[in-house]
């Protein structure tokens, strides 16, 4: 997606909560465990790719 985060959850998600604050394009799907457990940080972002 091109737009930011907050616009999109805006859109499909209205009156939902922000649990947690995010970046206009970081993954909404939460790494937090695997950072925490395993010390995992990615190396590569998923705009690499493209």
């Amino acid at each position: 997606m091109t737009r930011p985060n907050k616009e999109l959850i805006a859109e499909v998600f209205s009156g939902v909560p922000f649990r947690r604050e995010v970046g206009p394009n970081e993954t909404l799907l939460s790494i937090d465990k695997a950072r925490r457990v395993l010390s995992y940080e990615p190396r590569h972002t998923w705009r690499e790719g493209l």
